[in-house]
């Protein structure tokens, strides 16, 4: 039977059952008034008992049905762990199901009218909650939605998400409303971490550089409109290197984490405090009232750095360089006034640190050591002064090799200059494009080259800039370079980061969707650091999503004392590590943790379901034939294999 038909064939019969039964009602009136007005006749009584049958027949059937379906949208109802409300909007009488009450907590139905449910709505969403419902009401929306917080049974309020629908009589007017909730307290955490991680440095909870963009910018535009001054304070602790060296990196966060709370408890109320990466963080002071009191303020976030920082069994020390750049009178825009403070603060650290200086505009060492790595940089191709270097990725669950990122090193006067000098000088004078193309070349250089001595090579993951994507189309650099090699797409992937969106105009979008679609596959880098957000995920054409180094740390105490252990922070990690691993699972995306470097990590990896591992704990970046010894052999893949397996 065609599904037309089927679908029509419920209601057809619903149809006739309603009318037979109105027909031996009708009729059975009509013999019981002709059985008192006229003789009895046999015929008659005959024919009233009949009709009578029927009606009481045909309601037992009305009955059993709407009996069934009750019970059918009970189970649904049950099924779908919703819960059911009903609400008249003349009379507020308000009717909720069961499964409501369970959602909330509470054992006895008290929700009767719409005072009593506007009563456990918190308070910050009842004017949203209204809102909507108007807006049903009005006809504006086709379905009522809102997502929103409800005070259950514990006290605490459990968000849920609430759908339904009107019904209006022929004037328009609503005279019945009915619709379910949904409990989606746990989507809403998940989505708050996420959130969180957006703009908020997870080791110190403070806000991070990119939600320091935003803040400065407004700043900025607040002193230019109300004519006072602003200051920014660019604060670098002081000798931080040695004190990781020397107690360990559990150590240097403890006191990062100490420093963060102590400015925040000290400065909090009048200023805004930012960590700006490593042991950096950024002080924004607005309407100061002059130079004097922006100097006095500086100095004392000076001093109370240097105040002794209590941990573990002793106390820690340090101190601060500070520099302070003032809006408008050192720079006129907010990215000048944060390049003029970092001067002035290198000119503190240059002093011997524990000092505060004010930017002058002849504070330009640094500015002239960036110029020497551009000239560098410049002729680093070809003077062969660039490497690849290559970390292997390892499987979690039976540790084989799966992969490799293809890392850039820069020998320079011997030296090697670390890629956090350098690659932000290639990224502003554009020489990442020639760059870029110089590193592609090279990695597939090297797979051919270990193709011909024997070894199976697997993917190996090279790091495209965000601006690669500006002035040109990097997909067809890309596939053009892996045609002339004569290599499959799957020998070769490619990693980006979410920075890459914030240029909506720059194609990067269009660019990756045509690697992906030549079978190139894309890894999204350095996930949960700055721009993390559910809608690149939806936009970008990824296969994975690498989990960025600062929360791999947290896992497990990188010093294995667990008297220094924070164990708040580490199940906070844990919790937002597990969320990131299962969004990204749900989404088909595997999942690359980075940085890990102790077997506790690998272990809550394993555990949490992380796919890929990649971190000192298997090997260091190595040179191609150190790699190649090490990881690609027949021997070495043996010896590796087994010692993988051990650890």
């Amino acid at each position: 039977m065609p599904r037309t038909a089927t679908a029509f064939l419920p209601r057809h019969l619903a149809l006739q059952r309603h009318f037979w039964l109105a027909f031996f009602a009708l009729a059975s009136l009509f013999l019981f008034f002709q059985r008192l007005s006229a003789p009895s006749s046999w015929v008659i009584d005959s024919l009233l008992a009949t009709s009578i049958i029927a009606s009481l027949w045909l309601l037992i059937v009305e009955w059993q049905t709407l009996r069934r379906t009750a019970r059918a949208y009970e189970l649904a109802m049950q099924a779908a762990h919703d819960g059911f409300w009903e609400w008249d909007p003349q009379s507020k009488r308000l009717q909720v199901g069961k499964r409501l009450l369970e959602i909330l907590g509470y054992h006895e139905d008290f929700l009767t009218s719409t005072h009593d449910w506007l009563n456990i709505v918190h308070p910050e969403d009842r004017a949203k909650y209204n809102h909507a419902v108007a807006e049903h009401l009005k006809g504006k929306t086709q379905f009522f939605y809102c997502e929103y917080r409800v005070r259950a049974n514990d006290g605490g309020f459990r968000w849920i998400g609430s759908r339904g629908i009107a019904v209006c009589d022929r004037h328009g007017k609503a005279y019945q409303m009915v619709g379910s909730v949904t409990d989606i307290t746990e989507r809403r955490r998940y989505q708050d971490n996420l959130e969180f991680l957006a703009s908020h440095d997870s080791l110190t909870g403070l806000p991070n550089r990119h939600d320091l963009a935003r803040a400065l910018t407004q700043s900025v535009a607040s002193a230019q409109n109300n004519k006072t001054l602003l200051g920014l304070f660019f604060v670098d602790l002081d000798r931080f290197k040695d004190i990781n060296d020397t107690l360990g990196h559990r150590a240097g966060d403890l006191l990062l984490q100490g420093v963060a709370q102590r400015l925040g408890q000290l400065f909090g109320t009048n200023s805004r405090i930012f960590r700006h990466g490593g042991d950096e963080f950024i002080i924004l002071l607005p309407e100061c009232q002059d130079i004097s009191s922006a100097l006095a303020f500086g100095e004392a976030v000076r001093e109370a750095i240097a105040s002794p920082f209590s941990g573990h069994d002793s106390d820690f020390f340090t101190s601060a360089s500070i520099g302070l750049s003032l809006y408008p009178l050192d720079s006129s825009d907010a990215d000048t006034l944060l390049r003029n403070g970092d001067t002035a603060m290198y000119a503190a650290k240059g002093a011997g640190g524990n000092a505060l200086r004010q930017y002058k505009p002849e504070m330009n060492e640094r500015l002239q050591h960036r110029v020497s790595l551009e000239s560098g940089l410049r002729q680093a191709i070809a003077r062969n002064e660039l490497e690849l270097y290559f970390q292997p990725k390892i499987q979690i669950p039976d540790c084989r090799i799966c992969g490799a990122e293809a890392l850039l090193r820069w020998h320079h006067q011997g030296r090697m200059i670390p890629p956090d000098q350098f690659i932000p000088v290639a990224e502003d004078t554009g020489m990442i494009l020639e760059i870029g193309d110089w590193l592609t070349k090279r990695c597939f250089e090297h797979i051919l080259e270990w193709q011909a001595r024997g070894a199976t090579v697997p993917p190996i993951a090279i790091n495209l800039s965000p601006r690669q994507f500006w002035r040109r189309q990097p997909a067809q650099e890309i596939l053009s370079q892996l045609a002339a090699s004569g290599l499959p797409s799957s020998a070769l992937q490619v990693e980006v980061t979410e920075s890459l969106m914030l240029h909506a105009d720059s194609g990067a979008t269009e660019e990756l969707l045509r690697l992906r679609e030549a079978g190139l596959d894309i890894a999204l880098d350095d996930f949960g650091t700055g721009y993390s957000s559910l809608s690149y995920l939806q936009r970008l054409p990824i296969t994975a999503l690498k989990i960025d180094r600062a929360f791999i740390k947290e896992l497990a105490n990188l010093d294995n004392n667990p008297s220094i252990a924070n164990g708040a922070s580490q199940q906070r990690a844990t919790a937002l590590v597990g969320a990131i691993i299962a969004m990204a699972h749900s989404l088909s995306l595997e999942v690359v943790a980075e940085g890990v470097e102790t077997d506790e990590q690998l272990q809550c990896l394993k555990e949490l379901g992380c796919d890929i591992a990649q971190g000192y704990l298997f090997s260091k970046p190595l040179p191609a034939d150190e790699f190649f010894s090490s990881w690609l052999g027949e021997k070495s893949a043996q010896l590796t294999r087994t010692t993988l397996e051990n650890t």
